[in-house]
C-alpha cells in the first residue's frame, strides 16, 4: 500500500522513522450515519476528534503520516509509545463531553513491522496489515497484532490488559492474523465478534486442501455439529488423510463457533503432560507460574463456543483424561481429534477414515471418476506439468492406486515419482513400495517422508505382545475370521484383547463377510511392512506359514477322502489364503517332496468345483498340474478326484483330447475303488467332452449311464446335473419337447436341492429350449433368473452363456441392435477371461449373429457391435434384463 500524505502535523514534519516501526490506524465508527444526524454540526465534532488524536500522537512521539476524512495513520518508533498513545486517545474520546449528545466511537488497530519509506510515504504489506486490523474492530476497541504484544511484553500502561482473541482471516491477507484486544480499566471491553472474514482460526488452509472426500466430509461435519456431540476422534492408519479431512471440516464449522476454531499440532509433543500447555500456547493463554495449565485453559475458554482440532494424539494418548476434563469443564467447547488410536473416553465418538474410492472398472470414465486417481493426477501435475489420465495410461494409473489401497499418502508419494517414471513404468516398480515411495519435500513431517516411516510410527506405539501378534496376523492374505486367527496365531482369550488393540491402532480393519461374521484385514502396504519384519525371523516365519497352510487344508479339504468338494462360499472368502497355502507347498521353502506335494494336491482337488463355477479354469489347471508333479503316489481317492477336476478345467478351455485322457484315468480309478458317485461324475463329464467334440451318440451314452447310476444311488443333486446335460443333447438333436421335459425335471430337482448355481444352469437351457421351440415369452423369466443367480454366485462363464442364449431371444423378437450388442459383450467377455465357447454352442450363436448382421446392415451392425464390446458383463446383464427380457 502507498499512502498519499495530505496533512502533516508538526510531529510529522520530521523524517519518518525507519526499520522496526509500529503503525496505528484509526477511524470513526458510523461516521456517515453521524454526519446524516448532525448535518453542519458534524464539522465541529470532527475537529474535536482530530485535536484529541493529534495531541495523543504527539505526546507519545508519534508521526502523523496521513489524515483522510475521519481516519488517521500514525507511526511510532516505540511499540510501547504507540500503545500508550492509543490507550490515552480512547480514554480522552470516552471522557470528552461531546456536544449535541453524540459521543464519538473510534476503532483503532496497531501492528509492528518494517515498512519501507518511499518519498516520504510508507509502502509494504505491514501497512495493509495494520489497516486491516483496525477495520476488523469496533468503535471504542483497540486491536493489536501478536507482534505488538511480543514487543510490549508485560509493559502495558497501567490499568490495561491484553485479551487474546485468537487468529482471524483478514481481507486480502495471505494468512490468519493473531489478534489481541486491549482492555482498558473503566472503559467498555465487551464488543461484538470481530469483522474478520470468518470466526478466528489458525487452521492452515494447506492442511485442509482436499481432493474428493465429499461423502466423508459431509458425514464428519454432520457428526461434529451434532447437538449432543462434544468429542470426535478421527481415526485411521498413517497416511489415511485424517488431518486434511479434519481440518477441512473444522473450517466448514467456523460459523458454528463464534469464538474460534483452533488447530493444535501435537506432532512434536512426546509427553502427555505437554498437551494442555500446547493448547494454551495456541490460544495465547499465559501459563508461567500462574497455576495449573488445565485450570488456566478452562478459565480462558469458559463458556465460549469454540472448536479445538487436536492433531496427532496417538503418541500422547495418556493425555486423554486431561482432554476429557477440558470438555467437561467448558460447555461450549467441541474437540475434534485425529489419532491412530481411540482416546477411550466415555463420550467419545469415532469417525474411521476409509481409503479413497478406487476405480470400479478400466474404462477412462471409470478410472477418472475415482477419488484416488483424482488425487494422483493432482499430485503428479505438480512434478510433471500437464499430466492427465489417457486411454494409454488409465489402466496403469488405476493399478497404482489399487495397489496402494487408496491410501492418500502412498498415492502422493507415488505420484511424485512420475517426474522420472510414467505410470506404465511406475506400476512395475511398486513391488517394493515401502522402499520406493519416499518424499523429498522438506516441509513434510519425518514420519511421512517414507511409507515405511509412517507405518513404523504406529508399530512403535504397540506393546511387545501386540507387535508379535501384529506380525503373525500378516500371514493371512485377504484377512481372517475369528476362528482362523485362534487356530493359527493365538488362543481365544488372548486374541480378543490383541485384535481390539490393533483395530484401535488403525493397523487392522474389521469388516463383515457376506454372512455377517467379522473379518479382520490389513491394508496391503501395512501387510507388506509386517511381512518384511516377520521375515527377519525365518524359522518362526516358516513355522507360522505351515500352520496357516495346514489350517486352510483342514478348512477346505477335510472331506476329500470321501470325494467331497470344498465349500464354495468358504473357498470364495478364503481364496487369497488358499493361494498362499498352495504357493508355500509348491513354490516356498517347503517346496517339493511327497508331503508338500500331496497336501497341495488334496487342496487343489477340493477346489475344482470352485474354479469351474468362478471362471478360473486356467488358474485351476495350472495349480493341479503342478501339484500332480510334486505329489508322489497320492492316495487313489485323491488322485481320482484331482484327475477328474483337471479334466474339467481342460474341457472348459476346449482342450478336449487332454480332458478326455484325464477323465478316462479318473474313471478307471473310481471303478477300481467301487466309488459309484465318482464314477457318475466322470461319466457325466465325459459326456460333456464328447458333445463338445461333436460325438453326440457317445455323449448321450455317457450321460444316460450317469443318470442311471444317480437314480439308483438316490443322488438327487448329481441327477439334476446329468439330466441337464441330457436335455442339452436333446436340444442338439432338435427334439424341443423332449428337451423341455427333461430340463423341467432337472429344474424341479435343483430347486428342491436349493442349488442356486444348478438352477441357473438348467434355467438357461430350459429357456433356450423354449426359444428354439418358438415359446419366447416362457424363456424371458428363466433367462432373468439365470442372469441374477450367476451374478450372485460370481460365475462369469454362466453369465456369458446366458447372454449368448438371450441373443437368440432378441433375434426372435427382432431386437436386432440389442442382439448385436449382447453378442459382442459375450464375445469380449470370453476373450478377456480366456473362456472359449464349445463348438456346438458356437454354431447356434454364429447363426443368430449372421441373421442380425443381415437385418441391420453393415454400418448399423458395426456400430452396435462396437457399443457391446465396450460393455462390462454387469452392463450387458442390465441391458439384457431391461431391454430384451422385459416386455
Amino acid at each position: 500500500m502507498v499512502v498519499t500524505t495530505d496533512h502533516l502535523s508538526s510531529s510529522s514534519a520530521r523524517r519518518l522513522p525507519e526499520g522496526v516501526v509500529t503503525l496505528l490506524f484509526t477511524d470513526i465508527e458510523g461516521s456517515t450515519r453521524l454526519l446524516s444526524r448532525l448535518g453542519a454540526a458534524y464539522s465541529e465534532v470532527l475537529s474535536i476528534h482530530h485535536r484529541l488524536l493529534r495531541s495523543c500522537i504527539a505526546a507519545h512521539e508519534g508521526y502523523e503520516v496521513t489524515t483522510e476524512g475521519d481516519a488517521f495513520f500514525a507511526a511510532f518508533s516505540s511499540p510501547r509509545q504507540a500503545v500508550a498513545a492509543a490507550v490515552e486517545a480512547q480514554r480522552s474520546l470516552h471522557s470528552y463531553p461531546w456536544p449535541h449528545g453524540e459521543p464519538i466511537k473510534v476503532r483503532m488497530g496497531l501492528h509492528t513491522g518494517e515498512p519501507v519509506v518511499v518519498d516520504g510515504d510508507y509502502v509494504g504489506i505491514d501497512v495493509h496489515r495494520a489497516a486491516r486490523i483496525a477495520s476488523a474492530g469496533h468503535g471504542g476497541q483497540i486491536l493489536i497484532s501478536a507482534l505488538v504484544r511480543d514487543h510490549v511484553a508485560d509493559q502495558l500502561p497501567d490499568g490495561v490488559t491484553a485479551n487474546d482473541l485468537g487468529s482471524h482471516w483478514l481481507k486480502d491477507l495471505p494468512a490468519p492474523e493473531h489478534l489481541l484486544q486491549l482492555d482498558i480499566e473503566g472503559l467498555p471491553h465487551r464488543f461484538p465478534a470481530l469483522k474478520s472474514l470468518l470466526p478466528s482460526t489458525n487452521v492452515p488452509r494447506r492442511a485442509a486442501a482436499l481432493v474428493g472426500r465429499h461423502r466423508e466430509r459431509s458425514e464428519l461435519r454432520e457428526l461434529v455439529a451434532g447437538s449432543d456431540v462434544r468429542l470426535v476422534t478421527v481415526t485411521g492408519p498413517g497416511g489415511a488423510g485424517k488431518t486434511r479431512l479434519a481440518s477441512a471440516v473444522a473450517l466448514d464449522l467456523r460459523g458454528e463457533h463464534p469464538h474460534g476454531v483452533y488447530f493444535v499440532d501435537l506432532t512434536s509433543v512426546s509427553d502427555a503432560a505437554d498437551v494442555v500447555p500446547a493448547v494454551a500456547r495456541v490460544l495465547g493463554v499465559a501459563i508461567d507460574g500462574d497455576g495449573p495449565a488445565g485450570q488456566l485453559v478452562e478459565s480462558y475458554i469458559g463458556d465460549r463456543s469454540m472448536l479445538l482440532l487436536l492433531d496427532n494424539l496417538e503418541q500422547v494418548i495418556d493425555a486423554a483424561q486431561a482432554i476429557g476434563h477440558l470438555v467437561a469443564a467448558c460447555p461450549g467447547l467441541t474437540v475434534l481429534a485425529t489419532s491412530r488410536i481411540l482416546l477411550g473416553l466415555r463420550d467419545e465418538h469415532e469417525y474411521a477414515v476409509p481409503p479413497m474410492t478406487l476405480p470400479t472398472g478400466t474404462s477412462l470414465t471409470e478410472v477418472t471418476a475415482s477419488e484416488a486417481v483424482q488425487l494422483f493426477v493432482e499430485c503428479a501435475g505438480r512434478v510433471r506439468r500437464g499430466f492427465e489420465v489417457t486411454e494409454e495410461n488409465a489402466a496403469a494409473v488405476a493399478a497404482i492406486c489399487t495397489m496402494l489401497d487408496g491410501l492418500p499418502l502412498a498415492i502422493e508419494l507415488a505420484a511424485a515419482r512420475t517426474r522420472l517414471f510414467p505410470p506404465q513404468a511406475l506400476v512395475t516398480r511398486l513391488g517394493d513400495r515401502l522402499g520406493f515411495l519416499t518424499s523429498g519435500s522438506k516441509d513434510t513431517p519425518l514420519r511421512h517422508r517414507t511409507l515405511r516411516a509412517t507405518i513404523d510410527w504406529s508399530y512403535l506405539l504397540l506393546s511387545e505382545e501386540e507387535r508379535r501378534f501384529f506380525l503373525d496376523l500378516a500371514v493371512f492374505r485377504g484377512g481372517a475370521r475369528w476362528d482362523s486367527i485362534v487356530a493359527v496365531v493365538t488362543t481365544d482369550t488372548e486374541a480378543l484383547d490383541l485384535v481390539t488393540a490393533l483395530v484401535d491402532h488403525s493397523l487392522v480393519v474389521q469388516r463383515e463377510d457376506r454372512d455377517g461374521e467379522p473379518r479382520f484385514t490389513m491394508l496391503q502396504s501395512i501387510q507388506e511392512y509386517a511381512l518384511a519384519r516377520l521375515a527377519d525371523d525365518p524359522v518362526h516365519d516358516l513355522e507360522l506359514r505351515q500352520r496357516h497352510a495346514g489350517h486352510m487344508l483342514e478348512l477346505l479339504a477335510g472331506g476329500i477322502e470321501q470325494g467331497a468338494a470344498a465349500d464354495e462360499e468358504i473357498a470364495a472368502r478364503e481364496y487369497d489364503n488358499v493361494r498362499a497355502a498352495l504357493a508355500l507347498w509348491l513354490e516356498g521353502s517347503v517346496r517339493g517332496g511327497a508331503p508338500a506335494g500331496e497336501k497341495a494336491l488334496r487342496l487343489a482337488a477340493a477346489l475344482g468345483a470352485y474354479w469351474y463355477h468362478h471362471g478360473l479354469a486356467s488358474e485351476g489347471a495350472a495349480w493341479l498340474e503342478r501339484a500332480f508333479a510334486a505329489a508322489d503316489d497320492p492316495p487313489p481317492q485323491v488322485a481320482a478326484q484331482a484327475l477328474r477336476e483337471l479334466g474339467v478345467m481342460y474341457e472348459v478351455r476346449q482342450e478336449l483330447d487332454r480332458a478326455r485322457d484325464l477323465m478316462v484315468q479318473a474313471l478307471a480309478l473310481y471303478r477300481e475303488l467301487g466309488d459309484a458317485a465318482g464314477e457318475a461324475r466322470c461319466l457325466n463329464s465325459l459326456g460333456v467332452v464328447a458333445r463338445s467334440a461333436g460325438q453326440v451318440d457317445d455323449a448321450e451314452r455317457y450321460v444316460r449311464e450317469a443318470v442311471a447310476i444317480r437314480r439308483r444311488t438316490g443322488d438327487q443333486k448329481g441327477l439334476s446335473t446329468a439330466l441337464n446335460n441330457l436335455g442339452i443333447l436333446h436340444l442338439d438333436r432338435g427334439d424341443w419337447a423332449q428337451a423341455r421335459a427333461v430340463l423341467a425335471e432337472a429344474l424341479t430337482l435343483d430347486r428342491s436341492n436349493q442349488d442356486t448355481w444348478g438352477a441357473a444352469c438348467t434355467s438357461v437351457n430350459l429357456g433356450l429350449a423354449h426359444v428354439l421351440g418358438g415359446a419366447v415369452e416362457a424363456a424371458q423369466q428363466l433367462f432373468r433368473d439365470a442372469l441374477t443367480s450367476f451374478g450372485t454366485v460370481g460365475d462369469p462363464d454362466g453369465v456369458i452363456q446366458t447372454l449368448e442364449s438371450t441373443v437368440g431371444l432378441a433375434v426372435a423378437r427382432e431386437l436386432w441392435a440389442a442382439a448385436a450388442r449382447l453378442a459382442a459383450a459375450a464375445s469380449e467377455g470370453r476373450t478377456q477371461l480366456g473362456l472359449p465357447g464349445s463348438p456346438a454352442d458356437s454354431r447356434q450363436l454364429d447363426a443368430w449373429v449372421e441373421q442380425t448382421r443381415a437385418a441391420l446392415g453393415r454400418t448399423a451392425y458395426e456400430e452396435a457391435w462396437t457399443k457391446g464390446s465396450a460393455m462390462t458383463l454387469e452392463q450387458a446383464t442390465k441391458h439384457a434384463i431391461e431391454d430384451v427380457l422385459t416386455d
